[in-house]
């Protein structure tokens, strides 16, 4: 499939910006800049380029200083800018290293402090989640797809366990999130970006007071409930 001229123009200028950030986090090495761009100097402008309106519902019971593990569920390459757009709130996300080696962006990636996820093994998997427990613990909210990768039919998938895991050992609330219509206008398995509207929902932050890292299930169908319902309803819950 050929890509259609705004996911040409949309990638082109993800690497021009990508190019400004590497450059402005030699100069900020805590990472404000690169957040502060990916929300307005690429987030938004990205949106307007594929003609993507955003709609945010929710998100009042934010606390703007206290961290969470951010879940969301994830069907389009249009998640991230929409979530960088509609939260008010910096993050940093977690992504599989492979990412982080590539040229300009994943550079940037490194720079600004994301989390690369080695999923090579389970020991080394485990390792990441503890090294952004970590990161968690000292004010850093970050950002996981659950899911572990977009959704082909732009459905609800099953949920894996680490963002849980990260939650209960990080001992902070998880923030859930859900994305509608971000599928119909880039779809996992399309190059072509359609026209449309992205609705993010934010729900109800989700303690994790007393919760051991055992018991991680009851924490993953929560969230699981809480984002399938936003995202059946529109609703916040």
């Amino acid at each position: 499939m050929i890509p259609n001229l705004k996911t040409v123009l949309m990638l082109l200028y993800t690497l021009i910006i990508a190019s400004f950030a590497v450059v402005g986090l030699l100069f900020d090495p805590t990472g404000r800049l690169y957040i502060w761009m990916a929300r307005y100097a690429w987030g938004r402008v990205l949106l307007a380029i594929g003609g993507i309106r955003l709609v945010v519902k929710g998100g009042e019971e934010i606390l703007l200083k206290q961290p969470y593990v951010i879940c969301a569920n994830h069907a389009s390459q249009t998640d991230i800018p929409a979530i960088f757009c509609g939260l008010s709130i910096p993050v940093r996300f977690m992504a599989k290293k492979s990412l982080f080696f590539i040229p300009i962006f994943g550079w940037s990636m490194w720079l600004a402090r994301m989390i690369p996820v080695n999923r090579s093994s389970s020991r080394k998997a485990r390792e990441s989640i503890r090294k952004a427990a970590q990161k968690v613990k000292n004010g850093t909210s970050v950002l996981v797809f659950p899911e572990g990768t977009r959704s082909l039919d732009g459905q609800v998938g099953n949920f894996k366990s680490g963002a849980f895991v990260l939650a209960a050992m990080a001992g902070v609330p998880i923030l859930p999130i859900a994305i509608r219509g971000s599928h119909d206008v880039l779809p996992k398995d399309s190059v072509r970006v359609k026209s449309g509207t992205i609705e993010m929902i934010i729900g109800s932050p989700i303690s994790v007071e007393d919760v051991a890292t055992s018991e991680k299930d009851q924490l993953r169908k929560r969230t699981h409930d809480a984002i399938s319902r936003m995202f059946e309803t529109g609703n916040p819950v």
